[in-house]
């Protein structure tokens, strides 16, 4: 990765600006710390010749200056360091007592503070911080002291504070540098996965490094995504191929049956009307498809309100007797108590329809078939059940059956288009509903277990009157074991 691109990550500008307020955060401990022990210690220094300048003005008044120039070459000879620095002059800026041989040339003020440097005769200076007091007609006294030792710690923390702040400039700007290409390299490695997707290969996939980062999750979330369309491109090739095997034969049949017309003098009304029929199966189907497209979608969300499951499962149930009793199938619908459901009730209604439909077709002549609507018991939600005593689907074709086109009756013998179970799991999804296929023995059951209300989800004291109302009312009916798909 060329300078220039990472210079354009967010992640590199980000760590600029965090690098700039660290180092004005340095900056600014640095300076706090230096006014607070260099300045502790000059402040000190200035204390301690203050105090001298006091006690020496007290013995210039009380002794005169004959006696505080006694005092001066004694406290001169007690300072074996050389630490302070004393000088009296006259006037004439002469020496009268003291350790500097001569009034230096820098300052000529009174009450200030002064520095300058003290010779000490072989060519070494030495710094000195004083203040000058005037005493007498005409004389002069400056009091100081040697900083030679505040000035090399003065030096030593400058010195410190560069160095100190240069490196954490330059750790900072390293620093930025390797994130900024641990960044750019995680990202460059997304934008290389999707563009191989880009050029058709799905089967790529963006490495995660099983740090648990927010890019393994950015990652992750796009492997998700990538999956996700794999599956919808597998089913739309599953669909166009299901609609080209399953349409084909009636769309040959029924041109046929056109070519056999055309070719009749008189064609009869009957022939007509078979091909009328086989042409609305045709279109049934693709009414089928667009139907579930249209669900899946979410079309149908903004419409979802609250409805009664009870009531269209009754109203459904009502609908079908008849076929039941024409082939003496025992149709048991126990549904007795309201359940207020969010959703669709025309969508509702066709999934049980479908259901009820599937049960009616391949459920044998003198069997039972159960419908059911009763509270969930782990959660708020209610149960619509469907049971029958067919043939019943094997347990590892439960999931198949719920894919567009799949039908175990592998002769077509009986009428259908494999479409049924497939709008039953699209309504599913829509309505946030689980959907289970279990083995009713004999038969299949089918269980739709959808989210209850929002209001009755709220009121526990609601959700357990329905439920003891729901358990006391039960009628005859089979136990249906509960096993997942």
């Amino acid at each position: 990765m060329r300078l220039p691109a990472l210079f354009r990550t967010t992640v590199f500008q980000t760590t600029l600006v965090y690098m700039a307020l660290f180092g004005a955060s340095v900056l600014a401990l640095f300076t706090f710390i230096y006014w607070s022990t260099l300045g502790y210690l000059e402040r000190q220094t200035d204390e301690i010749i203050e105090a001298e300048i006091r006690g020496l003005a007290e013995q210039a008044e009380r002794r005169g200056l004959a006696g505080l120039a006694t005092v001066i070459n004694e406290r001169v000879r007690r300072d074996q360091e050389g630490r302070s620095a004393y000088l009296l002059v006259d006037a004439a800026l002469r020496p009268i007592a003291g350790n500097i041989p001569y009034w230096p040339r820098e300052f000529d003020r009174r009450g200030e503070w002064v520095n300058f440097l003290r010779s000490d005769g072989a060519g070494d200076y030495t710094p000195v911080r004083a203040l000058v007091l005037g005493v007498g007609p005409g004389f002069r006294l400056l009091v100081g002291r040697d900083v030679r030792e505040l000035d090399q710690i003065n030096a030593v923390f400058r010195r410190a504070s560069v160095w100190g702040l240069g490196l954490t400039m330059g750790l900072s700007l390293l620093g930025g540098i390797l994130i900024g290409f641990s960044a750019q390299r995680r990202v460059a490695e997304i934008n290389r996965t999707t563009r191989q997707i880009i050029a058709g290969n799905l089967n790529e996939r963006v490495p995660v490094t099983g740090g648990g980062d927010e890019h393994d999750e950015l990652a992750e979330n796009v492997n998700a995504m990538l999956d996700q369309i794999e599956k919808l491109m597998a089913g739309l090739r599953h669909v166009g191929d299901s609609v080209a095997h399953d349409l084909r034969g009636p769309l040959t049949r029924l041109r046929a049956r056109l070519e056999t017309l055309a070719a009749e003098p008189a064609p009869s009304p009957e022939g007509l009307a078979e091909c009328v029929a086989q042409a609305d199966a045709l279109l049934a189907t693709f009414n089928a498809l667009l139907r579930i497209a249209r669900i899946e979608s979410g079309a149908y969300r903004s419409a979802f309100g609250t409805v009664d499951l009870a009531v269209i499962a009754r109203d459904v149930c009502d609908l079908y007797q008849a076929a039941a009793d024409e082939r003496h199938i025992d149709l048991a619908c126990t549904a007795r108590t309201e359940a207020l459901v969010v959703g669709d009730r025309e969508l509702l209604a066709q999934a049980l329809t479908n259901l009820l439909d599937n049960a009616v077709k391949y459920t044998p002549d003198g069997g039972r078939i159960d419908v059911a609507v009763e509270a969930a018991t782990a959660c708020a939600a209610y149960v619509l059940r469907v049971a029958d005593t067919g043939p019943g689907i094997p347990a590892h074709e439960r999931e198949r059956v719920l894919e567009r086109f799949t039908r175990l009756d592998r002769s077509r013998s009986l009428p259908g288009n494999g479409l049924g179970l497939a709008l039953v799991k699209a309504v599913a999804e829509q309505h946030d509903a689980r959907l289970a296929l279990f083995d009713n023995r004999p038969g299949l059951g089918v269980e739709l277990e959808i989210p209850a209300a929002p209001d009755l989800a709220r009121n526990k004291v609601a959700r357990k009157k329905v439920s003891d109302t729901i358990s006391g009312e039960k009628g005859v009916r089979h136990h249906f074991p509960k096993k997942g798909v």
